[in-house]
């Protein structure tokens, strides 16, 4: 490939990568019952992943070597060889994920946009508070803020 190919590829690849964490996300919640889908769209959301991960065992065995050298390449403090070697699994298990959007799509369109949302009990709000306090910054989770407490006009 030549020069302004390889840029812009190079640019392309840099331009997807940060989308990749709202896909992650979102095939998260196509698998777990915390995040109010029912077993219509996580049964088949599941039974994809796990084929995709199966199916990615052997492309990680094929991709050793040059996954090692990747591997090799990392500062000591901070290699991880799950994340490495394990790669194509995980591609593939999120690809596989993705199985299960048209019935969230589905799901959606004939029952959760028509729901009231269920509100959250004080332990669950607790355990949101908790959880983005220990981050130190509020990115997706509406704030209200609480200091200094708004006067109230007399």
């Amino acid at each position: 490939m030549n020069g302004p190919g390889r840029r812009l590829l190079a640019g392309l690849l840099a331009a997807a990568v940060p989308a990749c964490t709202p896909l992650v996300r979102y095939t998260d919640k196509l698998v777990d019952a915390r995040y109010d889908r029912s077993w219509f769209t996580r049964f088949p959301a599941t039974l994809g992943g796990t084929v995709g991960f199966v199916v990615g065992v052997p492309v990680d065995v094929a991709a050793f070597v040059p996954a090692w050298l990747v591997y090799r390449s990392q500062p000591k403090e901070t290699r991880d060889p799950l994340s490495v070697f394990l790669f194509p699994s995980f591609v593939l298990w999120k690809v596989g994920v993705l199985v299960g959007a048209p019935f969230d799509a589905v799901e959606w369109a004939a029952w959760r946009a028509w729901q009231a949302p269920r509100p959250e009990t004080q332990q669950e709000r607790e355990a949101i508070e908790l959880e983005w306090d220990s981050r130190g910054f509020y990115p997706e989770y509406p704030v209200t803020q609480v200091h200094p407490i708004p006067k109230v006009a007399p």
